[in-house]
This record gives structure tokens, sequence and C-alpha cells, in this order.
């Protein structure tokens, strides 16, 4: 049988996709790709990894080898370390007290913003601070048991 002759696999141009069906599909497919990479990326090395991707109509998809949480907190945690390590130390061999800010919650992340990605971002942060809220009692609620537990021993 002969196969006739097609254009196979073709470079494209890299550029916006003006067609929104087109931009969809394309979405939708490099972020499978995305994600199918950085899984052989887990399984092949070892690595950890996270990818967070926000689709053209602002939703927010995730993936994670061992899990988005994990390799975040890993990421914020290495970055505090970093942040620490290079603070130069005063006089009185004291770190200097530095404004603490994390990377991607600084001002230029946010300037190029419209005001529906503002609106989101409020949002978002919004849920996280409740999320926090309730974490941050539980700890407090588990240390005043744990100095009960303490206290009833001594």
């Amino acid at each position: 049988m002969v196969r006739p002759k097609g254009t196979g696999r073709s470079k494209i141009e890299i550029k916006e996709i003006q067609n929104k069906g087109a931009m969809y599909c394309t979405f939708t497919k490099r972020r499978n790709g995305l994600c199918s990479k950085a899984r052989e990326l887990h399984t092949l090395c070892g690595a950890q990894v996270a990818a967070i991707v926000f689709s053209p109509k602002n939703k927010m998809y995730t993936f994670g080898e061992p899990s988005v949480d994990s390799v975040v907190n890993r990421f914020l945690h290495e970055q505090q370390q970093q942040q620490q390590q290079r603070q130069p130390l005063n006089r009185g061999g004291k770190k200097k007290k530095k404004k603490k800010t994390i990377p991607f919650l600084s001002d230029e992340c946010i300037e190029g913003f419209e005001l529906h990605e503002l609106k989101y971002c409020m949002a978002l942060m919004e849920k996280f601070v409740k999320k926090l809220e309730e974490r941050l009692a539980d700890v407090v609620y588990r240390r005043v048991q744990v100095k009960d537990l303490i206290s009833l021993i001594k």
C-alpha cells in the first residue's frame, strides 16, 4: 500500500494564535504535553516537579510530583534560607533586619496585570489567607494541648 505524501509534522511560527477555538485547543494539548514531560522528568530522574498554568480563560491547572504543595513549600523554604544567608552582618554581629518579601509577591509581579487579573488574584489571596488563618489556629490549638499535657505530667 502506498502512503500519500503529506506535510507531516512541520514547524510552526511561534506567535499568538488569533482564532480563539484554535488557541484553546492548542493550550489544552500543550498543557497536557507539559504535564507529560514533567511526569517523565520525575520518573526518569527522581526530580521533584511542579507546574502551575493559567489558561486563557484564567482557570488554574496544577501538576506536581510528589505534589504541588510539597514542591512549592520546598521552594519557599529554600528561598527563605538563601535570603537569610545573603543578609550582611552589622557591627554587633547580628544580622540586619530586612523587610521580608516573597519573590513572587513583589510589586513588579503584578504591575502589568489587567483589572480582571487583579480581581482573580485578590480572590485567590483571600482563599489563601482564610486557609492560613485556619492552619495557624490549628497549630496554636495543638501547642496549647501539648502544654496542657506537659503541665498534667509535672
